[in-house]
């Protein structure tokens, strides 16, 4: 069975015919979605879910795909403070009141959510996330990937000496002093036990040190979703691009599925230059342009054909074009370009645009 009929059984799974429904302020998203979610019986957790924004009663798919859109891009922030980030990833705290508890459990029936309605979220996860999900031991793989301790540990597996410098299983994560052997307090690493050491380490930062915070994200995932069902269909890797998207781009069927509003139009000189810009830029600048336009680097489970960019003329109230910057409203793909007079200012423009102090990420 492919990806994409993995994911079609988990929302077939679904109550078809019964609705969750969220009534959410903008102004207060995440407070109100975790009030709500709290408020709800379980069983709810698997009807199909309607989301209702800022008072407006018109029944829309794009408000549920604003919602998962914002709520997450909040919610797995640095600024939000719910999570720990070890470089550009985000992991479990090891330390959390009963209130903070509780949301973690909220945060796991969100991203049941996600997977049961079939939408890609921002989660900066490594992979040993989904591992845990479906009961797979994280390794130092998943320790290199989410931070840079990893490598270090690494190290201390390639070593070849007698580690004489006073290497102990007394280590600090996340702020907190810890003895990975408890019956041997300090106990030295040597070469004898250096995989004792390594192993107790990656075990304590996946496992040990989140267990509760961890249980209770699990604990909210599968309210939502079915446990044997999810088990038995993914992969580790599977789960991720079901919930992320996919690291597969096709750029060729992003311009193919574009379409032109205002004065635009696919002859449209402006137009033309714009895609010789972009067919100039690095692969990278293309993921950070796709960041700019839908708040994702990576790729709806159906493929690039998912994305339907929209783009219209900036209407520029001063000054010339050549002084903006293109815009974007990522919740709906759209791209304002101002007209440029030429190639090097749209270039010069846009790769600015695509800078995180400049973007529009959310």
């Amino acid at each position: 069975m492919d990806l994409k009929s993995k994911t079609l059984a988990v929302y077939i799974n679904t109550a078809q015919h019964a609705v969750l429904e969220l009534n959410l302020r903008r102004a207060s998203l995440v407070q109100d979605t975790f009030e709500q979610l709290a408020a709800t019986h379980h069983s709810a957790f698997k009807w199909r879910l309607r989301v209702y924004l800022d008072g407006d009663p018109k029944v829309t798919d794009v408000y549920r795909r604003d919602f998962f859109h914002e709520v997450f891009h909040k919610i797995a922030s640095r600024e939000f403070g719910m999570f720990v980030f070890k470089e550009s990833l985000a992991w479990f705290p090891s330390r959390a009141t009963r209130e903070e508890r509780t949301k973690f459990f909220l945060f796991g029936v969100l991203c049941g959510l996600a997977l049961y309605n079939q939408s890609i979220v921002y989660l900066p996860f490594p992979l040993a996330l989904f591992k845990k999900l479906l009961g797979v031991q994280p390794t130092l793989e998943d320790m290199k990937d989410l931070s840079s301790v990893g490598k270090t540990l690494q190290g201390v597996l390639d070593r070849e000496d007698d580690f004489k410098e006073g290497l102990s299983f007394s280590i600090n994560w996340d702020g907190t002093d810890i003895e990975l052997d408890l019956q041997n307090p300090e106990k030295p690493v040597t070469g004898q036990n250096k995989k004792e050491f390594v192993d107790a380490y990656v075990n304590h930062v996946f496992n040990t040190s989140v267990e509760g915070v961890f249980q209770e994200f699990e604990r909210g995932f599968f309210q939502v979703c079915d446990r044997d069902l999810v088990t038995h269909l993914f992969q580790p890797e599977e789960l991720r691009v079901a919930l992320v998207g996919k690291d597969v781009y096709n750029w060729a069927k992003l311009k193919q599925n574009t379409h032109y509003g205002g004065i635009y139009h696919a002859g449209h000189p402006n137009i033309q230059m714009f895609w010789e810009v972009f067919d100039e830029l690095t692969e990278d600048q293309r993921k950070d342009f796709l960041w700019f336009l839908t708040g994702y680097r990576r790729v709806p489970i159906l493929g690039m054909g998912q994305i339907k960019m929209e783009v219209l003329d900036k209407q520029v109230l001063s000054g010339s074009d050549d002084q903006h910057f293109p815009e974007s409203l990522t919740c709906h793909s759209i791209l304002t370009l101002p007209v440029y007079s030429t190639k090097e200012i749209m270039r010069d423009r846009l790769t600015e645009a695509l800078k995180p102090k400049n973007g529009f990420l959310m």
